[in-house]
Parts: structure tokens; C-alpha cells; sequence
């Protein structure tokens, strides 16, 4: 099946490591044109934090090693960007537009994800770093989404915003960005559609990443991990190329007729029943 991204312009956020890498690899592998952010240069950096802005304590790539390897797969241009900050979201998107000569397809990843203190502090943490960049990036790229033949906004969700996953006492503020980001993804979708931009939403399930959190959270954690991997009904946790998958076919000429859709990839961890 041909996806006809080769040569697509693709903007990602937050793709250093985890899910995020993997579907830069997978656009990369289809010879599209990206740009991604992370937050760090190098990975011996500790991320960046301040009073309003939370970093979690995963570690993994920065930028420039994520570019070095990512190079070999094709044409990648990596940028330095806090995502709790709308104003850096906004100068990096049109530095990637300017880089690769126009956007076709957004992908918002970022998220302070569900780690976040239940206090107000926890709540502006995943309102800037999960809704706000998504705004920021989709309305910076709108006007070259709007020039492209092909466009489309991918935002990614989780199985949390439409099904309750406890994490111990934190975590409140995650799962409700992340269905506000739906709600949001589908009004966009209703009001682009006509310029020809698809807009639709990945939401995965616990996915294993040995540096990512089901990773720290398997040592860590060990109790909430194994629990977790036990109720799925496969015996295991999803793998970030099965997640890119999803990604890349909401992205494609492929899905030229769906917009508006919450895609749960999550091999039937979640127990509503999807109408």
C-alpha cells in the first residue's frame, strides 16, 4: 500500500524518544521531510523546568542525538523547544515550515504526561504543555496546511481521556487534556475540512518503552506495572511502532475520507464498547 508521503512535509513535537521517535523514523522510513522538537540538546542535559513548567523525570536522546541518528534515514531537521512555552511552539513551527519549504502534516505528541502533582501547579502543567502546544501548533501551521494538497493534523491522545486509569493520587489533569484535545481536534475538523485539512486524534493504550514511563514505572512501580501488563487481554503492552502505524495511516492520502475520528490503539485494553 502506498501512502504517498514520500516528500511530505511533517512537523512532530516532543520526538526525541518514545512514541514520538518511532513515528519520525516510521515518516522518515516513507520518505517524507521532518521536523521535530525536544527539549533538551543532549541527553546528559537535565530537562529544563521552572515554576510553571514540569519536567518529568524520564531520560533518553536530545536533539542533536536524535538528529545524528535519524539522518541516516533520510532528510530530518531537529529543534530545541519547550513545549510548556506556546511562544517557542509558534517560532518553531515557522522555522520548520521555512527549513522544509512548507507543512503538509502535524503531528502534536507533546504532554507533561500523567506524572503531574493534583494540585493547580499539576493543572497548568498539562493545560501549557498537552492543549496549549497543540493550539500553538496547529494555528502556526494553518496557513501552509492550507497551501498543502495533502494536509492533516494528527494529535495524540490516550486511553485515558475516554476511559478512567487511575494512577495512585496523581494524574487528574492528564486524562482531562487529553479529552479536551479530542473535543478540540474534532471542532477543527469540522471547521477545516472544507480547506481540505483532515484533522483526527491517536489515542494508545500502555505502551512499553524501556526508557519511556511504562520503563520507569516497571522499576519503579513494579506492582502498578505488572497489574496493568496482566489485565491486557494480549498479556503484553503495545510497542511504539504499532502506535507510528496508526499515525502514519491517519496521515496518508489512505484516509482521505476520515476526519474527526479518535482512534484507540490500545489491543483491547480499554472495555468500552467503541460505536
Amino acid at each position: 500500500m502506498d501512502l504517498e508521503l514520500n516528500g511530505r512535509k511533517v512537523v512532530i513535537s516532543a520526538a526525541t524518544r518514545g512514541i514520538g521517535r518511532s513515528i519520525v523514523e516510521s515518516f522518515l522510513d516513507e520518505g517524507a521531510i521532518v521536523s521535530f522538537c525536544g527539549r533538551r540538546a543532549q541527553g546528559k542535559q537535565g530537562n529544563p523546568s521552572d515554576e510553571s513548567v514540569f519536567a518529568n523525570p524520564l531520560t533518553g536522546d536530545g536533539v542533536e542525538e536524535a538528529v545524528a541518528a535519524l539522518e541516516k534515514r533520510g532528510t530530518v531537521f531537529g529543534s530545541v523547544v519547550d513545549c510548556g512555552y506556546p511562544e517557542q511552539v509558534e517560532r518553531w513551527v515557522e522555522k520548520a515550515a521555512a527549513d522544509m519549504g512548507g507543512i503538509d502534516i502535524v503531528v502534536s505528541n507533546a504532554s507533561a504526561l500523567g506524572g503531574t502533582p493534583r494540585s493547580r501547579k499539576g493543572w497548568d502543567i498539562n493545560y501549557n504543555v498537552d492543549l496549549m502546544s497543540a493550539v500553538a501548533m496547529f494555528d502556526t501551521a494553518l496557513p501552509y496546511l492550507k497551501a498543502s494538497d495533502a494536509a492533516a493534523f494528527v494529535q495524540m491522545s490516550t486511553i485515558t481521556a475516554i476511559e478512567n486509569h487511575a494512577f495512585g493520587e496523581s494524574g487528574l489533569s492528564y486524562g482531562a487534556m487529553k479529552a479536551a484535545l479530542i473535543n478540540y481536534t474534532h471542532q477543527l475538523a469540522m471547521d477545516y475540512m472544507k480547506d481540505g485539512i483532515r484533522c483526527n486524534c491517536v489515542g494508545p493504550g500502555p505502551v512499553y518503552i524501556a526508557d519511556g514511563s511504562w520503563g520507569y514505572l516497571e522499576k519503579e512501580m513494579p506492582d502498578y506495572f505488572a497489574a496493568n501488563r496482566d489485565r491486557h487481554p494480549a498479556g503484553r503492552f503495545g510497542r511504539p511502532e504499532e502506535i507510528a502505524d496508526a499515525v502514519l495511516y491517519l496521515a496518508s492520502a489512505r484516509a482521505s475520507w476520515i476526519t474527526g475520528v479518535n482512534l484507540t490503539v490500545d489491543g483491547g485494553f480499554t472495555r468500552n464498547v467503541k460505536y
